[in-house]
């Protein structure tokens, strides 16, 4: 019987494009409630008993935007970690929606009610005044969602406050940025400089140059910040660790760069991958216990403080990460051998990714790619390296049912994903059957019913 975080929620390749189209449908209403605003402020000014024939017009088109862009927000937004901003900005977006139909339908009477014009007309221009207000809020926060809290004013503020967007620095923390928080991650407050100084050399820099354009300097892709401790060392909204002091090979970070750059989890998700000393870099600094500025105000400080040249901390010797089952388990396992590590190097030449979790590890991560180059004929090639895998992905790829039947023991596997396979229960099930206590397990868009959680249970 298996213990698992099970993934399994699911939205349609079609559902998902229609989603995209949110970035282009928001402007629709934007644009048209305030061009309104603007004709009947003007018509205000003149005192001008009615409305302008532009008005009805502009607010029904309005109106049908506002709901194109509520429903393309709302899968658009799937996946990505539930925030209040996110909540806020869906709610309030489908609420705006509502006032938009109801000023329109208003409006629309308004021009064909001549007689009662007057009386309708103060009442349409002030709902159109709300509407406005609510559709600048619900765009405001959406704004903030993409680019971060007070693009537009950023530089001015940076300017104000001689540099910085926040004067005052980390909330309760010292120009280091070494609180309570990065001192009790790591358990070894005696090393924290040398562990700051390695981030701020090493981790720092691979951050700003792959990471910062969506999750950083104010952007929060997904609701992710990557320069804010408190938002990278924490779980996802599925309950896995984005980073996990002590425990990089079960940090979602690591495992999303050691994707291929086909799958469309990958990170970074433009140009080349990360080298291999870049994620040693990681890996080191996540295992030391992920010290870092509590915030980006923090990291600055020390940058600017000359703060270079840290040694290495040993990746293995401080690791304070919660200890399990198959983690004791492959424990005891010898550091993989160059032959074993050079039969996983030929699996690559079958398409397959295979890679050890980290320099000096005992297992290697798994990962079959999509499209129809790798398939159920090349799963026996895993059979050499079975013993030592410990993170296993069949994501978007082209196996079956039957193909499962061929899949060799795995004792050690931790993680495993068949999400946007054409695996049914049956196949599901005889994967799992092949791993000891599997704790995470990845459904979605696979063709998983409610029977298979009986073997999750």
């Amino acid at each position: 019987m298996h213990s698992a975080i099970v993934i399994a929620d699911a939205v349609s390749p079609v559902l998902e494009s229609f989603g995209r189209l949110h970035p282009i449908m928001v402007h629709l209403p934007l644009g048209l409630v305030f061009a309104a605003l603007v004709v009947e402020g003007a018509r205000l000014i003149q005192r001008r008993p009615s409305l302008s024939a532009f008005t009805p017009i502009a607010l029904g088109l309005a109106a049908l935007g506002a709901v194109l862009a509520s429903g393309t927000g709302w899968f658009f937004a799937e996946g990505e970690t539930d925030t209040s901003s996110l909540f806020w900005h869906r709610w309030l977006g489908i609420a705006c929606a509502g006032v938009l139909i109801a000023v329109a339908w208003m409006a629309i009477r308004a021009a064909r009610d001549t007689v009662n014009a007057a009386q309708i007309t103060p009442i349409v221009r002030g709902v159109l005044l709300a509407a406005g207000l609510l559709v600048g809020w619900v765009g405001h926060l959406g704004g903030d969602m993409v680019w971060g809290e007070n693009y537009v004013l950023e530089p001015i503020l940076e300017a104000w406050n001689g540099g910085s967007p926040s004067a005052g620095g980390a909330d309760g923390d010292d120009a280091t940025g070494r609180g309570a928080t990065a001192a009790n991650a790591t358990g070894n407050g005696d090393s924290d400089a040398d562990k700051m100084a390695f981030y701020t050399s090493n981790v720092l820099p691979i951050l700003q140059d792959r990471c910062y354009e969506c999750h950083g300097n104010g952007k929060h892709k997904g609701g992710l910040s990557m320069d804010v401790r408190s938002s990278l060392v924490s779980r996802d909204s599925d309950g896995i660790w984005i980073v996990q002091p002590g425990d990089p090979a079960h940090s979602l970070m690591i495992e999303r760069c050691l994707l291929p750059a086909e799958d469309d989890e990958a990170m970074p998700p433009k140009g080349d991958r990360l080298k291999a000393t870049e994620l040693e870099f990681l890996r080191t600094w996540i295992a030391a216990g992920a010290v870092m500025p509590a915030t980006s105000a923090a990291a600055a400080a020390i940058e600017s403080s000359g703060v270079r040249g840290a040694s290495v901390p040993d990746s293995r010797a401080d690791r304070s990460g919660p200890t399990n089952a198959a983690k004791s388990r492959s424990a005891g396992l010898p550091v993989l051998s160059d032959a074993q590590v050079a039969e996983a190097a030929a699996l690559r030449g079958r398409g397959i990714n295979a890679v050890p979790v980290s320099v000096g590890a005992s297992t290697f991560a798994v990962s079959i790619p999509g499209g129809k180059g790798v398939g159920d004929a090349d799963i026996s090639a895993l059979i050499p390296i079975a013993a030592q895998i410990e993170e296993l992905s069949f994501a978007r790829a082209s196996v079956s049912d039957a193909g499962m039947m061929q899949m060799p023991s795995m004792p050690f596997v931790r993680s495993v994903r068949v999400d946007n396979t054409a695996l049914s229960d049956v196949g599901i099930t005889v994967l799992l059957s092949r791993t000891l206590e599997v704790e995470t397990v990845n459904l979605v868009s696979s063709g998983a019913t409610d029977a298979v959680f009986t073997v999750l249970g």
